[in-house]
């Protein structure tokens, strides 16, 4: 009979029972097809209720892990996409069907001229043919790498450019980081609400993913502690500024405290500071506690241009070349037009201009959300881009998707950026999609009508 381990597991019994059996399933201790033990028999060997085995079987069963068939048991199912998942899907910029609160991205038309004056120059320079008509190094040009190293700068990174690889978007830089730094059935430990494409990677690649318990300034480091002794990771993914989907903001302390834990348990700490040019306040990367195990990766792609496919990650020294295969295997090399491009704009001060506008505009939006949604919980930062709003209540998330869709208004339910099971319904509202501020408006206004109105309207 299956005896689950429930040994160093904290927190509600039901979901200690349940991620048991998704780490025994993953090591394979319990094989595909496998029958588990009826609830009152794992009960009376756990000393639990039955009610409590329910509820963990339940739990597997909402992520995928096993399936219940009437007068047969549970048994052990097939890996596959989680029903309470959601995809995130890129509508076509000409659909004006909904008001988009959902993407995360904020354009400034009144710079668009510059992406032209720069193509237009460079279309007049016989070497930009080199861009095109030939392979360039996996890890980038030394011009575009030296571009890395001064914006990694911007996020508090001292490094140099045999340290930077360029990479094709922020994305591509954590997919080489997994990659290098990982193996199948590793576990990798991020914040309990994380960044949707690093629950997609340790999916598709076969990773292990735990959340770990979160505070008002993100990763609490003595969960952290505790998650490494039980699970021994080999990775830690964070975003300690302007955290997606949460907006908050870790102090240098809480950084220092992190990079302690990350140093005594040696394990790396991959910092992704996508977000980090919004913030009033410079903070140092936590590669600077922790310069033999922190990876940082920067981007062009929120602070300059979505389309500006771009991004730099940033190694300890002389780690550099475990990551060329993974560039390799990936896309072989970035696209050297849109590195250099990003290469000229961060010399000449244009990505500096162009982040700064965004920056900017960030704030207006989110002076304007604030102001239609007074009673929301603001507990992130006054920069982002996006809000994250607790829903009250017994409210659903999916149901208040789904209602917000049929008033025309895009958001994005908490379950796509949750690691386990969700503690509480929230939604994602991206502030940066809408073309004006009109538009925006608009959009908000939806939102606090239902929010106000959820209880009479039944999304429970």
């Amino acid at each position: 009979m299956w005896m689950p381990s429930l040994i160093g597991r904290s927190g509600p019994r039901y979901l200690a029972i349940a991620d048991a059996l998704a780490d025994d399933i993953h090591s394979g201790r319990v094989a595909v097809g496998d029958r588990l033990p009826t609830h009152r028999d794992l009960a009376d060997a756990l000393g639990v209720t039955v009610g409590t085995i329910s509820r963990a079987y339940g739990a597997a069963i909402e992520r995928g892990l096993v399936s219940g068939e009437v007068g047969r048991g549970t048994f052990v199912r097939a890996p596959q996409r989680q029903p309470g998942a959601t995809r995130l899907e890129f509508r076509d910029p000409a659909d004006r069907s909904l008001i988009d609160l959902g993407l995360n991205f904020l354009r400034v038309p009144a710079h668009d001229h510059r992406i032209a004056e720069t193509l237009a120059q460079m279309a007049r320079e016989p070497a930009v043919a080199s861009l095109f008509d030939e392979y360039k190094p996996q890890a980038g040009l030394l011009s575009h790498r030296e571009a890395g190293t001064r914006w990694a700068a911007r996020s508090g990174m001292s490094t140099t450019p045999d340290r930077v690889l360029v990479c094709a978007g922020a994305q591509h830089a954590m997919t080489v980081t997994v990659l290098g730094l990982t193996r199948g059935g590793d576990t990798i430990l991020t914040d309990d609400v994380t960044y949707p494409t690093m629950i997609t990677l340790a999916r598709v690649l076969g990773r292990s993913l735990r959340g770990v318990a979160m505070d008002d300034e993100g990763m609490v480091p003595e969960a952290l502690d505790a998650a490494c002794r039980s699970h021994h990771p080999r990775l830690v993914y964070l975003m300690p500024t302007v955290q997606n989907p949460t907006a908050r903001v870790m102090s240098v302390g809480r950084r220092e405290r992190i990079a302690e834990v990350a140093a005594r348990h040696r394990v790396p700490v991959l910092e992704d500071d996508i977000y980090g040019f919004l913030a009033a306040t410079r903070y140092p990367a936590l590669a600077s506690f922790i310069p033999e195990l922190g990876y940082l990766v920067c981007a062009c792609t929120k602070s300059v241009a979505p389309g500006l496919r771009v991004g730099f990650l940033a190694v300890p020294p002389g780690d550099a070349g475990r990551f060329l295969e993974p560039l390799w295997a990936t896309c072989v090399m970035a696209s050297p037009l849109m590195a250099e491009i990003s290469a000229r704009w961060i010399a000449d001060g244009t990505a500096d201009v162009l982040a700064d506008a965004r920056r900017d505009e960030a704030r207006v939006r989110q002076q304007l959300a604030r102001a239609i949604l007074p009673d929301v919980a603001h507990g992130g930062d006054a920069g982002a881009f996006h809000l994250w709003v607790p829903l009250p209540g017994r409210t659903s998330s999916a149901g208040f998707v789904a209602a917000a869709q049929q008033r025309g208004v895009a958001v994005i339910p908490g379950e796509a950026f949750t690691v386990g099971e969700l503690q509480g319904a929230a939604i994602r509202v991206s502030l940066g999609p809408s073309r004006d501020h009109d538009e925006l408006t608009a959009g908000l206004r939806v939102v606090a009508e239902l929010l106000r109105g959820v209880e009479a309207s039944g999304l429970v």
